[in-house]
């Protein structure tokens, strides 16, 4: 049995979208709403919301997560990973996930923590649609002090980039799940899809 933590993003500004993408209405929900409900917290020894917004805070403490806050967004990407790292304590790996990905499901998140398990959690784990990377990833612990160098809106793609022979690649077919809301356009597709498969 792996001992993974989780660290969910989510404190970006949303500067493409131009307002909070998380308080999105979805269904009869929010953006955010949608993606903790479906979050698997039972594979997880911790989960840890790192977040700016109090409304934001406010919708993850209806849910099983160690909240983070992270008082300077602007700093960039590598510093709200360092704030969830240092709330994690899981000796195996983390999984980085981001908030705005409320088609995912859990069971895409069990597959990817097989293979972590599958690797002897050596490997840094990357779910691939159509030949591109997507979120979540999952980072052995060894990874913790190259975190600890990114600056600015550096992430975890450095150290992808870095240790290519490091990465296990995991292939989805389903190019939806893995869709991100960062632009009004994204959202639509989301709330589109969201319809087409029925949800709430």
């Amino acid at each position: 049995m792996c001992r993974l933590d989780a660290i969910i993003l989510a404190s970006g500004l949303s500067r493409r979208m131009g307002c909070n993408k998380l308080l999105l209405p979805l269904g009869n929900s929010t953006v955010l709403g949608q993606f903790l409900s479906r979050f698997p917290y039972a594979l997880f020894q911790k989960v840890v919301f790192v977040y700016c917004d109090q409304q934001v805070a406010a919708i993850a403490l209806q849910y099983p997560v160690v909240l983070c806050n992270n008082p300077s967004p602007e700093v960039g990407k590598s510093h709200s990973i360092q704030l969830g790292l240092s709330a994690s304590t899981a000796e195996d790996g983390v999984m980085f996930a981001v908030a705005d990905q409320p088609l995912l499901t859990s069971a895409t998140t069990q597959t990817l923590i097989e293979m972590f398990r599958e690797k002897k959690a050596k490997k840094i784990i990357v779910p691939e649609v159509d030949g591109r990377p997507a979120n979540p990833v999952i980072f052995p612990a060894t990874c913790r002090s190259e975190f600890a160098e990114l600056r600015g809106d550096s992430g975890g793609r450095q150290l992808i980039i870095r240790q290519p022979g490091r990465v296990c690649y995991v292939p989805f077919a389903s190019k939806e799940e893995f869709c991100d809301v960062d632009t009004p356009e994204n959202y639509q597709n989301v709330v589109t899809k969201w319809q087409v498969l029925g949800g709430n």
